[in-house]
């Protein structure tokens, strides 16, 4: 069973506590599944992560601290254990905390005070499932390297297909307006979106069928189809598509809904903060990128070990 490692950092020592309780209630690990060490200072955190033994796949951090931010912290963390998933703690933060948290310390997610305990499910399901995909991605890559003597270099598109889809036509070309030919600065480096605006579903399925699209944005409430059983049926017709959902009706039961049945990578409310959904956009795609590589190492080393 894969043990996973979490470092906490936040001053409050309740909150600590709190935190602990919550994730090692948690039905997806189990106790034998997690390892868990809570600091309260940034420099002893630091300090530990410095250590060999010190490696951890998520550190969670309060933005608010005395020594340091949070953002600062994690900015720091980074460049001790770049793969770990850092995730941002806070109930103060505000726009100008967001941007320096997604483009100084490169963020996986933000969780808000007081927390709910489904988005704390949520985000750390996440960020074990990517910690997964690293692992296996590497593991792939020394077993090609070891078996075969050459070195993998991961692919990466320039431009990546949106489709956008929203009866709003006010909403589908505020997102249009936003998305298209912008560019973003993701994980594997710089890269472009080029959108496609729909407003009916029958005319996105009919663009589904004369070409690929990377990523989908859909609108949950929609006459007709709704957003879910509309990513559930595009799903069929395009798996690999990055998968988004966003709503500002949506409830648990959605989401938990939008999972389960369309495979929703990631949901984002409306009314929208731009750098909330790049930053959803590039989680998704990341994540994407790593699941297709992993499948294209599979197959090289399945099709040389018949040779």
């Amino acid at each position: 069973m894969k043990s996973y490692r979490i470092l906490l950092l936040d001053d409050d020592d309740f909150i600590l506590a709190a935190l602990r309780r919550e994730l090692m209630n948690q039905p997806y690990v189990g106790h034998e599944g997690l390892e868990i060490e809570a600091f309260d200072s940034s420099a002893a955190a630091l300090a530990r992560a410095r250590e060999p033994e010190g490696y951890f796949d998520v550190v969670i951090a309060d933005n608010r601290m005395p020594e340091m931010s949070g953002i600062d912290f994690l900015k720091a963390f980074r460049k001790i254990q770049p793969d770990a998933a850092r995730i941002v703690l806070s109930g103060h933060a505000d726009m100008k905390d967001m941007v320096r948290a997604i483009n100084e310390a490169h963020i996986d997610f933000f969780i808000a005070k007081p927390w709910h305990e489904y988005d704390l499910k949520n985000v750390l399901w996440q960020a074990f499932r990517d910690c997964d995909l690293r692992y296996e991605n590497r593991r792939l890559a020394r077993e090609y390297l070891d078996r075969f003597g050459l070195h993998h270099q991961m692919k990466r598109k320039d431009k990546y297909q949106l489709m956008i889809v929203d009866d709003d036509s006010h909403v589908l070309h505020a997102l249009e307006r936003e998305l298209d030919e912008s560019y973003s600065q993701g994980a594997f480096g710089l890269y472009q979106l080029e959108a496609h605006a729909f407003e009916h579903v029958d005319e996105a399925f009919r663009a589904a069928r004369e070409r690929p699209f990377d990523v989908i944005i859909c609108d949950y409430a929609m006459p007709g189809m709704n957003g879910i059983e509309f990513l559930r049926q595009f799903k069929e017709a395009q798996p690999d598509a990055v998968r988004i959902l966003i709503s500002g009706k949506a409830d648990v039961n959605v989401l938990v809904e939008a999972v389960n049945r369309a495979g929703v990578s990631c949901f984002v409310d409306k009314p929208w903060r731009d750098y909330e959904l790049r930053a959803a956009i590039d989680r998704a795609l990341t994540h994407r990128e790593l699941e297709l590589d992993n499948r294209i190492l599979a197959d090289l080393l399945r099709l040389r070990t018949r040779h």
